[in-house]
């Protein structure tokens, strides 16, 4: 952030509402671009940013790091959009059920059945589920509330996203699979990397080491472009350096969870700055699977990618 924005940052944070109007005109275009790509609403978009403008006038006071004040309103906005789609799920819907029953849902609307698998899992399974994505707890928070290692938090969210996947899958019916570009065919299996890092020397490093451990490679030149890689289904391994252009790094990590929803699951290692741990922390609460700092070293990455690829296999996780 520049300084300039850090400095309206810390006048908006100390009650001066003219310095919080000019922040928020600055922000209502990229705000207005991931609440779109979260709720596929142009109207109800448009309230969800005036909503996260609300919140983050009432809530900057508390935030710490003037300088994270992007990805700490981007946050916002993804809660309050996650908020939006949770109303969405819980309006009664007609269910068809049977052989011939046609799919009532196209692939950018909520997932179809979602609301009878979660009802299939335990109740502590549900009780992460809901804290997760409903409460909007960080894995580090989960971990506190639970009695649990972070990285136990983590391990028990993959496995209820795969298991969520295959009760959903059971219950659609041909028609809505297809709808939502899901199937019933093998478990995951990593085809193609998508790559987005803007060094030069090192992207056609990790391009050869890639190919070399028998990976196919799209390499993309912004976050924005793997998103709708992986809408299209293009790849299933996304590696992203924090630097990635638009969107932010952060809002593509969380537009790449959203995407799971809709029956696109994109495993995600990510690339950081070594000087800034705030970054490593972001990544994982995220969803990242990894995070090296950067520059990565070319043979790190390769194995990182073989052992997620591997893990994900073992899970049965569906793509």
């Amino acid at each position: 952030m520049e300084a300039r924005e850090t400095t309206l940052v810390i006048r908006a944070a100390a009650g001066d509402r003219q310095a919080f109007d000019v922040l928020a005109e600055r922000s209502r275009p990229w705000l207005y671009g991931l609440c779109l790509r979260l709720v596929h609403d142009g109207s109800a978009a448009e309230d969800l940013v005036q909503e996260t403008l609300v919140k983050a006038f009432r809530d900057l006071p508390q935030l710490r790091d003037p300088a994270s004040f992007r990805p700490w309103l981007s946050r916002i906005a993804v809660n309050v959009c996650r908020m939006h789609l949770r109303k969405l799920l819980g309006k009664p819907t007609e269910v068809h059920q049977g052989a011939d029953a046609k799919a009532t849902a196209s692939p950018d609307e909520p997932p179809l059945h979602l609301g009878q698998a979660v009802a299939q899992l335990s109740r502590r399974e549900r009780r992460l589920v809901g804290l997760f994505y409903i409460e909007g707890l960080s894995h580090r928070e989960l971990a506190e509330t639970l009695s649990l290692s972070t990285s136990a938090v983590k391990s028990r969210l993959h496995r209820l996203r795969a298991k969520l996947r295959r009760e959903m899958l059971n219950m659609m019916s041909d028609n809505e699979k297809a709808a939502l570009g899901a199937s019933d065919g093998e478990p995951w299996t990593l085809k193609t990397v998508l790559l987005v890092e803007p060094e030069e020397e090192l992207r056609g490093a990790l391009l050869a080491a890639l190919k070399a451990a028998g990976y196919d490679v799209l390499m993309l030149p912004t976050g924005e472009a793997a998103l709708g890689a992986i809408d299209r289904g293009e790849g299933q391994f996304l590696l992203l350096d924090k630097h990635c252009g638009e969107p932010h790094w952060t809002e593509a990590l969380a537009l790449v969870q959203l995407a799971a929803h809709r029956g696109r699951s994109v495993a995600v290692g990510v690339f950081v700055d070594p000087e800034r741990e705030r970054d490593v922390f972001l990544a994982w609460q995220c969803g990242a699977d990894f995070c090296l700092t950067r520059p990565p070293k070319v043979a790190e990455v390769v194995e990182m990618v073989t052992r997620v690829a591997k893990a994900w296999a073992e899970e049965g996780v569906k793509r």
